[in-house]
């Protein structure tokens, strides 16, 4: 079983819903974001998603971009990742999952990439700009290694069109909670809402939202309606911000929120 599968029916059971963290791998040291992970586990993470840094992260916003700039300029690309990802095998127990574009992987290979997630422990991909239309050679080659692929879907995503890429999903549904980049949002639209109600009653497998939350009263409302939340933006600027204390506490507030402890 996919580890991702095992972490969500776990929390199921608990009656807990997932926190899933990205962190932008080499920010701030290629040490550094191993650490911040083990301690993001600690302080009540379920799921850690690693962004490999690209020069042009379209669906990002100022704060991953400017993440994402500092990394390349310290030297991470594709196999640094996979270096982090092999000593995150070593003393983590969650699942990690990469964020990445599609260029990045077409130029690795999508063979060779596949391999290499295995082999360094990743559970899943994430891969934004690559249409579900056009994904079926990198779906089959992940499959083959029990890695999956990340299905995507928006407030403006068809509700048959939604139904048919829920049906070729596989561990989890990311719900794009806000049309744009990521980054802080102070609400979310009517649309949004109505649409993840549709997505969560006719989704088979667990739906997670992410694209600008950034806080414990976003997550209380969002709670009812999803089986995690996926925050970036706001933990990565606490890196960048060099307040890696006030990391700490904002992940074990917003797991609380989670469990509806506050």
């Amino acid at each position: 079983m996919n580890k991702i599968d095992e972490k969500f029916k776990k929390l199921k059971g608990k009656g807990e819903k997932a926190l899933i963290a990205y962190f932008t791998a080499g920010l701030p040291s290629t040490k550094g974001t191993v650490e911040i992970i083990r301690k993001a586990e600690k302080s009540g993470v379920d799921i850690v998603e690693i962004g490999i840094p690209f020069s042009d992260p379209i669906a990002d916003g100022p704060i991953i971009q400017y993440a994402s700039h500092i990394s390349l300029e310290k030297g991470t690309n594709t196999d640094t990742v996979f270096e982090i990802c092999r000593e995150l095998g070593k003393s983590i127990n969650i699942p990690y999952l990469l964020m990445t574009y599609y260029n990045p992987v077409y130029r690795y290979g999508i063979e060779k990439f596949s391999k290499r997630c295995a082999q360094t422990g990743v559970s899943g991909i994430i891969i934004p700009d690559l249409p579900f239309e056009e994904s079926k050679d990198v779906r089959e080659a992940l499959k083959k290694q029990n890695v999956y692929l990340i299905n995507l879907l928006t407030p403006f995503t068809p509700e048959k069109r939604a139904k048919k890429i829920i049906k070729a999903s596989s561990g989890f549904i990311y719900f794009i909670t806000s049309a744009g980049v990521t980054g802080p949002r102070e609400k979310f639209s009517k649309e949004m809402w109505d649409k993840l109600k549709i997505v969560q009653e006719i989704s088979s497998i667990p739906v997670a939202s992410g694209f600008g939350i950034s806080d414990a009263e976003q997550v209380k409302r969002l709670r009812e309606y999803v089986d995690g939340v996926i925050i970036g933006s706001f933990f990565v600027k606490k890196i960048i911000d060099g307040k890696i204390e006030e990391l700490w506490k904002e992940i074990r507030e917003i797991k609380k929120a989670l469990v509806g402890e506050n």
